[in-house]
């Protein structure tokens, strides 16, 4: 499972970066450890390194608990441009980290995550934990299923509350104090077994996000000068999604999917992906991954302001919400060494994966996504 949230602060406190509830896990009939390095580098230069781990222990028939840790390190790079000169100037003060006259220096910072899930037949509670030099975010959510018709059709309801606390590095240049996000999720899916092959899953997505929306940390050039970027205190986020799971012939399947997301900020945005899994050998298979992404942008998002008011009052720097369009190309190898393997006692137990990923989008950002994980059952 996928976890890496990248630091709100640096990033940019975003869509992306608001947590949500974590897919109920497997049941399992052993207990299993997992372990994932993930390093991620953009056109920015900006890296993401991740070290994680799940641990998922059996509690009964039909229970499981799932404890999951992520140590996450994002390095911005020092400004590079010539003291005092004026690329020098635009890059510290519209910078979306802590500038506190070390912006010729990398700028480090460090995450720390860990999430504890209990599953217990259709049931399951979450609580999420994530700390890091500004800001302290936590989350409580369950989720509840039922199979009905035959067990062909699946129901699932979930609802989350998060709240988060952030507080800008005392010695930087900030524009604010210490401020709140708080968000409430609800979802509604439905999955339906259409044929022995094919599976059809729908669903809905509700968010209200209240508080510290933008980047303390980041300026805008407004009316020939620079101004202290400011987002709406609220916005209502709205999505829905169709999935389509494809079993072909050779040992191979194929998943489609389609989601559209709209807010109150004017945000309406349209998801194509698709993703090609296929068995090379017994113990090996491979996957092709494709996504497309479109969006429109807000509705105060202006490429230049002309006064220091913006739009209604409301400034951004963050490219994430002007029009946008975006492709990623993935591939992936994973590996059961106990298949592959079978003779050697020291690998029985043991599966290996591979993961890269290439995104680039229509504002010149692009993004390397190495992952490499191993799973182990005793």
């Amino acid at each position: 499972m996928r976890r890496l949230r990248p630091t709100a602060l640096v990033m940019g406190l975003c869509a992306a970066c608001v947590p949500r509830p974590v897919s109920a896990a497997l049941l399992f009939d052993e207990s299993t450890l997992g372990t994932l390095y993930r390093y991620f580098t953009d056109s920015k230069d900006v890296a993401v390194r991740s070290y994680m781990g799940d641990y998922t222990i059996p509690l009964a028939t039909d229970a499981s608990l799932l404890v999951h840790y992520n140590n996450e390190q994002v390095t911005v790079p020092a400004v590079a441009a010539p003291p005092g000169s004026q690329d020098a100037i635009d890059a510290i003060t519209t910078a979306s980290r802590p500038i506190s006259g070390n912006a010729y220096q990398d700028y480090v910072k460090v995450r720390n995550e860990l999430v504890g899930e209990l599953n217990r037949g259709g049931s399951q509670l979450e609580y999420y934990y994530s700390v890091e030099p500004d800001y302290l975010a936590q989350l409580f959510g369950g989720h509840l299923s039922r199979d009905v018709m035959n067990q062909q059709l699946n129901l699932s309801f979930g609802t989350s509350y998060g709240w988060d606390k952030i507080e800008p590095l005392p010695d930087a240049d900030t524009n604010t104090g210490v401020s709140h996000k708080n968000t409430l999720h609800l979802d509604a899916v439905a999955t339906q077994i259409v044929t022995p092959k094919t599976l059809v899953r729908v669903g809905i997505e509700l968010n209200s996000v209240e508080g510290l929306q933008h980047n303390p940390y980041r300026n805008v050039y407004a009316g020939g000068t620079n101004v202290p970027e400011r987002s709406p205190d609220h916005r209502s986020r709205r999505d829905a999604f169709i999935k389509i799971n494809q079993y072909l012939a050779n040992r191979s399947s194929l998943k489609l999917s389609y989601r559209f997301y709209d807010d109150d900020w004017g945000v309406m945005s349209h998801e194509l992906e698709s993703t090609l899994s296929q068995y090379l050998t017994h113990g090996l298979f491979a996957s092709y991954q494709y996504r497309y992404y479109t969006q429109t942008a807000a509705y105060f998002y202006m490429p230049e302001y002309p006064t220091v008011n913006g739009v209604d009052g409301y400034l951004t720097g963050d490219y994430r919400l002007s029009d946008l369009s975006s492709h990623l190309f993935g591939a992936s190898l994973n590996f059961d060494l106990g298949t592959l393997a079978a003779d050697v006692p020291a690998l029985r137990r043991l599966g290996v994966r591979l993961d890269y990923e290439r995104y680039f989008n229509s504002n010149n950002y692009s993004a390397d996504i190495l992952e490499t994980g191993i799973d182990f059952r005793f």
